[in-house]
């Protein structure tokens, strides 16, 4: 199934404009997302974009955020400290 049309994803919306949404898409990815939709991002996005989105997202949990934190090597105060 094309990521973008996972409702174990996406339960909330009906379209996603994958450009303009594209922060958005990659949080519910890294949250919600199995291998297969983060080879889609890694591919659609680039790895430099999603750790870009990994360092300013403020909706990813602790043990999403600490594990791809982890996967793309990213220092802790690289990230925008959780609440």
């Amino acid at each position: 199934m094309e990521t973008l049309q996972k409702n174990s994803l996406f339960w909330d919306t009906v379209r996603i404009d994958p450009q303009k949404n594209g922060k958005f898409v990659i949080e519910r990815i890294l949250t919600y997302g199995d291998e297969e939709d983060f080879r889609w991002a890694s591919d659609f996005y680039g790895a430099e974009k999603i750790k870009n989105v990994l360092s300013l997202s403020r909706t990813l949990d602790k043990k999403s955020l600490s594990f791809w934190r982890q996967y793309f090597n990213v220092e802790k105060t690289k990230c925008i400290p959780m609440p």
